[in-house]
């Protein structure tokens, strides 16, 4: 770092590194009690919401909770989703359903730019292209020094210089800044290469419900998904443990039993790919002048692999925190560790009863997968996931389903898969 060319030296009181939905939301946090010129967004992309590579399927009740529920109608692609569809390997399958609508799938790319727009409106400094290499605290004065690569300037070696009280790391799933300042990475057996793609020309496509596809064949590890756009177009995509998910994928389309049909006539308008995070969140997200929000600190649903809700209600109370150690001139670790209580209160008991189903249904035969799906319909705990079943906060579905007779009969049953399955 210090052979290279320093320029425009800046010093503000709150910098995030990475202006997706966590950073961005963690800024709009901030400025509650921050003037908005002390904060600064750093983000190495030139254009915010590309590479698309997220699902988009989003609660409504979460989006309320971050204070999102009016968002621009060009920012929805459907907002007609009241429930879901499930199918066990062999065909079977159940539906849950709400009588108002339980989510909205958004264009993520105009829902990232959206977010970043009302930081801009704020009057926050915003400086795309600059990738942050390194992060040092200057022990003397209390402060953090941020150098970032200029993307602007390549193929020189340009570095911009940042000074800052305290930091909040928003960087996404790699993970690589926060872990080379000493934090715990998401583990790499827990990140699960997806792919997507949009379809037009379904086949017996229901705009009011996501589609969820179980099988050890099509995507171990996780699942394959339809998420409709309309009644004739989707986003199609699965996340899997095992082999080439875009082969995978292709198979789903085109052979699968259950699906070939609906889309022998489908046409593929777009591909993007991603990575699902299905690991629990790291045991520390704060130290002496840094904070870790979102994927990097694995604040995401293991179920699902959705982190924009819960990972947005991690980085609003890493902005509050953030603006009260600036505010009380204090970015010590003692008092930074506010954050990881208050988050860990209010989210740890759900991201940890997500961990726990998804650890037992990975541990699932195809076989056994049917079983479970056989007690679901048989005993009517379609209608117990229905009733008390929440996008976000599933520990008290998770708990009554694990705690119902026939749940645990049914336990007794899939044991070798449970406790004997290397």
């Amino acid at each position: 770092m210090t052979s290279s060319r320093m320029l425009n030296l800046n010093q503000f009181d709150l910098t995030i590194v990475g202006a997706g939905p966590t950073g961005t939301l963690a800024a709009l946090s901030a400025t509650k009690s921050l003037h908005p010129k002390t904060i600064c967004l750093l983000d190495q992309r030139k254009t915010i919401g590309k590479p698309d590579h997220c699902a988009g399927l989003l609660s409504i009740t979460g989006l309320k909770r971050l204070g999102l529920e009016n968002l621009p109608s060009e920012v929805i692609q459907n907002s007609s989703v009241y429930g879901a569809k499930f199918y066990s390997p062999s065909g079977r399958s159940f539906s849950v359903k709400r009588p108002t609508p339980q989510a909205l799938v958004v264009n993520r790319a105009l829902f990232d730019q959206h977010l970043l727009k009302l930081v801009q409106k704020k009057g926050c400094n915003i400086r795309l292209n600059q990738q942050v290499k390194n992060i040092h605290f200057q022990k003397r004065k209390q402060k953090l020094h941020l150098y970032a690569l200029s993307r602007d300037c390549l193929p020189q070696k340009k570095i911009i210089h940042y000074k800052s009280k305290i930091a909040i790391i928003a960087e996404g799933q790699q993970g690589r800044l926060s872990h080379s300042l000493g934090f715990e990475s998401v583990s790499s057996k827990n990140k699960l290469p997806a792919t997507q793609v949009i379809v037009e020309g379904i086949k017996d496509l229901d705009q009011s419900k996501v589609e969820v596809f179980f099988s050890n064949k099509i995507a171990p590890g996780f699942f394959a998904w339809i998420i409709p756009l309309s009644d004739t177009s989707a986003k199609v995509g699965l996340a899997s443990q095992k082999g080439n998910a875009w082969k995978r994928l292709q198979y789903f389309l085109r052979k699968y039993s259950l699906t070939k049909k609906r889309f022998s006539k489908g046409i593929i308008k777009k591909r993007f790919g991603g990575v699902v995070i299905i690991d629990g969140p790291i045991k520390r997200t704060s130290t002496t002048g840094l904070l870790v929000v979102g994927d990097a600190a694995g604040q995401t649903k293991a179920t699902t692999g959705g982190g924009v809700i819960t990972g947005g209600i991690a980085s609003t109370i890493a902005g509050e925190v953030a603006s009260s150690g600036v505010k009380a001139n204090d970015n010590s670790r003692e008092f930074l560790k506010k954050y990881d209580q208050s988050w860990k209160q209010q989210l740890s008991k759900q991201l940890q009863s997500m961990v726990l189903l998804r650890k037992l249904v990975n541990r699932l035969s195809d076989k056994s997968l049917d079983k479970s799906f056989e007690t679901i319909i048989k005993n009517n705990l379609d209608r117990i996931i229905s009733e008390k079943g929440d996008i976000d906060n599933q520990a008290e579905i998770i708990f009554n389903l694990l705690s119902n007779p026939s749940v645990i009969s049914l336990g007794f049953k899939i044991i070798p898969d449970l406790f004997l399955k290397s």
